[in-house]
């Protein structure tokens, strides 16, 4: 074997290593996108709920809703209703009712409805305090084990309630932050999402930080604003996976970048592309006990569903 022929073999066995230790680093590859049997679903800044008993993805639009099964295939839809108003979210509660959360004559309201969206009854609230009641408009619905949480992305408010109704806490994170009001005006959560052990965490686009508040109250934040790994450009979505690790969109950087529960930086997936593979502007997230995370992005790309395996 001449030099040459030495020289290539070794070549290549470097870049095997040096891919295999970057996909050590980084185990997450793209799988497909939410589909129906045409092809990809063009969605566009979907907002996206799980159905965890199920392992269904329920991506609201602006026409409605679409369900998708754990495969990424479209199963099925329902549209708006004049009746009930514009769909903002989605939640399903524990004993298999899907819940609404709509919008009708500029107020907010939720609608218990059978698994196939068909109105069942009004879903009241009870017990709210009047810090919560007079003005809370929630724009976002969670549904956690046993409990219900409505998010006020403007007002910078979460009610959590059992799947009764029953108020059991409030958040105020503003005041937390010691908002003034116009800087509560000038701020807003980007999304919110519930930790395994209860913690609420909210992402705040504007300052390019993520907020955690604990079941006990205690109040915790980290992110700093740059282009390089780990820093946020405008952090967006943010769920929590099977490990406990917390995920962010950057919408502006176009990554999703991964922490550990104590905040340190792991790794970011995803690239500014146009490719199947790529993202524009990620916002909504979540992901399954499976180790799937479910992108939403604009431009019509629909959701992408990426495979993210273990840190170590």
């Amino acid at each position: 074997m001449n030099r040459m022929n030495v020289i290539t073999l070794l070549l290549a066995a470097l870049m095997a290593v040096g891919t295999s230790a970057l996909c050590a680093e980084n185990p997450a590859y793209y799988l497909y996108n939410l589909s129906d049997f045409t092809g990809t679903k063009p969605l566009n800044g979907a907002k996206l709920s799980l159905d965890s008993q199920k392992n269904e993805i329920y991506a609201i639009a602006s026409d409605g809703v679409y369900i998708f099964n754990s495969s990424g295939m479209e199963v099925y839809r329902f549209e708006n209703d004049p009746a009930i108003g514009m769909i903002s979210d989605v939640a399903v509660l524990s004993g298999g009712d899907i819940l609404l959360l709509a919008s009708r004559e500029s107020r907010a309201h939720l609608v218990r409805c059978n698994f196939r969206g068909e109105p069942k009854g009004n879903f009241e609230l009870k017990g709210l305090p009047p810090e919560f009641s007079a003005d809370f408009q929630p724009a976002r619905l969670i549904s956690r084990r046993d409990r219900l949480y409505l998010v006020s992305l403007n007002g910078m408010r979460v009610v959590e309630t059992d799947h009764d109704g029953k108020f059991i806490k409030g958040y105020d994170i503003a005041k937390l932050l010691g908002l003034t009001g116009q800087q509560k005006s000038d701020s807003g959560l980007g999304a919110v999402a519930i930790d395994t052990d209860g913690s609420l965490l909210a992402t705040l686009p504007i300052t390019a930080r993520v907020v955690r508040i604990s079941p006990d109250g205690e109040f915790t934040e980290f992110g700093r604003r740059g282009s390089a790994p780990g820093r946020f450009g405008v952090p967006m979505g943010i769920a929590v996976d099977k490990d406990g690790n917390i995920m962010v969109s950057d919408v502006l950087r176009c990554v999703i970048l991964v922490f550990a529960r104590d905040f340190t930086f792991l790794r970011e997936f995803g690239t500014r592309s146009f490719k199947p593979e790529g993202l524009i502007a990620p916002g909504d997230l979540l992901a399954d006990d499976g180790g799937r995370v479910y992108i939403s992005q604009l431009r019509k790309r629909g959701v992408s569903v990426f495979q993210v395996g273990p840190t170590e």
